[in-house]
């Protein structure tokens, strides 16, 4: 299959919501699209539609909190089923911004997930979304597994509680997607940063990897006139079909 993951950069809606991201996400061409940091308002079913109408009718969307906050919906060409998956209860935010969904038909877990910006918080936050955020992997390496989302940390970052949890999920059985085009977020003054991701089990082969800025005449991010700060982060998934994981295929709709 292939995949995208897209930042919207809603803000619980500090940010104006851009309708036109539902046409751009569909020039992506993707199977399953990821939407992190989404806060529609009142454009919400109209957003939701325009991707149905286009052949992602599988969507499922992360639980609503009890106080405002950012949340996952994930779209699909290919059936979806909720994951069986306990979520944090150490507050509100971290799990709308958490979404588990089945592939049934291809036998992959997805796991779509912003990391809030818990900086300027109680550090406790930050270290227990980045605690559940590894006990997840380790339930999800077993099998053909996707983590995919805006995780708030870049593989170069500085010693850090985030960058020390991101490599231990690496270092235990996990890949992460390279991407062509290196930078998926595009702050101001110029800053960049490759804090998108793409991580897979070791039962799956991921590659084709890209941040995408422009697509559809859509410009995605990179600009003044851009309909977020964040690329959208795409690549192929393939899954491994021998028990010795040394040949692959391409799982296609």
């Amino acid at each position: 299959m292939r995949i995208a993951t897209w930042n919207l950069n809603n803000r619980v809606g500090k940010v104006r919501f851009r309708p036109e991201a539902a046409a751009a996400a569909i020039a992506l061409g993707v199977d399953v699209l990821v939407f992190t940091e989404f806060f529609p308002r009142q454009h919400g079913d109209k957003f939701r539609a325009t991707l149905a109408s286009a052949g992602w009718t599988g969507q499922l969307m992360s639980a609503q909190p009890s106080e405002v906050a950012n949340r996952v919906l994930i779209a699909s060409k290919l059936p979806l089923a909720p994951l069986n998956l306990s979520l944090p209860t150490f507050d509100q935010q971290f799990p709308a911004n958490l979404l588990g969904v089945k592939l049934p038909t291809l036998g992959v877990s997805v796991l779509g997930v912003r990391v809030p910006w818990y900086q300027d918080q109680t550090p406790y936050l930050l270290h227990s979304a980045w605690e559940w955020l590894e006990g997840a992997s380790d339930f999800l390496k077993t099998s053909p597994s996707v983590v995919i989302g805006d995780l708030n940390v870049q593989t170069s970052s500085a010693a850090s509680v985030a960058s020390a949890h991101f490599r231990r999920i690496l270092l235990g059985g996990w890949q992460r997607a390279a991407p062509s085009g290196g930078a998926t977020y595009f702050g101001r003054g110029g800053k960049k940063s490759e804090i998108d991701h793409v991580l897979a089990t070791d039962h799956c082969v991921i590659s084709d990897a890209a941040c995408v800025q422009e697509a559809g005449g859509f410009v995605f991010a990179g600009s003044p006139s851009a309909i977020s700060d964040h690329a959208a982060l795409v690549c192929q998934v393939g899954l491994v079909t021998d028990s010795r994981k040394t040949n692959d295929t391409d799982i296609s709709s």
